[in-house]
């Protein structure tokens, strides 16, 4: 990996599907999804679009599949996997806490681990904490259920101030974006 990486492609991982919309296991496919614009390319198993000059991609497969939609993309664009960065929920995180990494584990998480098996593992990630019980519980009891309506209008809000590091990331490398990690409380 060079210095100074400027991401090229965001990429949400998730399912397709209005079922699946506003869970915590789709907060990477519906944050991206939120900023396409008009021009949508539709490829066999992946969809793109443009924000800013940055790419936006998001998985047209389920989960477990959405490293061969990644795959796609990053060869339709020909570029390298470490200028892009996922955008997927984290378990180990508390509710919309953030962090970022490079070409660590995917300390189980379905769609991550596609990725590192199709794509490899030189890889940017932003991960979205979904924990929001007061006991932490383990990923499968909270990934697929829909949140309850208190917690969607914090994830709206989190959506809206997205746009803040989309603009970052197009005029600067990853390594320089600096967010707290409670940014979007």
């Amino acid at each position: 990996m060079e210095k100074n990486n400027k991401i090229k492609l965001i990429f949400g991982l998730g399912n397709p599907g209005i079922k699946f919309e506003n869970t915590p296991h789709n907060f990477g496919r519906d944050l991206i999804h939120y900023y396409f614009g008009e021009k949508i390319i539709d490829l066999p198993y992946s969809s793109l679009s443009k924000f800013k000059n940055l790419y936006l991609g998001i998985p047209k497969v389920y989960m477990n599949e959405n490293g061969k939609a990644l795959k796609e993309i990053i060869e339709k664009l020909k570029i390298n996997t470490d200028k892009v960065l996922i955008v997927h929920d984290e378990a180990d995180l508390d509710f919309l806490k953030v962090k970022i990494s490079f070409n660590k584990g995917a300390s189980m998480h379905k769609g991550v681990e596609s990725i590192y098996n199709v794509c490899g593992k030189d890889i940017w990630r932003f991960r979205i904490g979904i924990q929001y019980l007061k006991t932490r519980v383990k990923a499968e009891k909270i990934i697929l259920k829909k949140l309850p309506k208190r917690l969607i209008l914090k994830w709206n809000k989190f959506k809206e101030k997205f746009a803040y590091v989309i603009e970052e990331l197009s005029l600067k490398p990853i390594e320089k974006l600096n967010l707290p990690k409670d940014f979007y409380k």
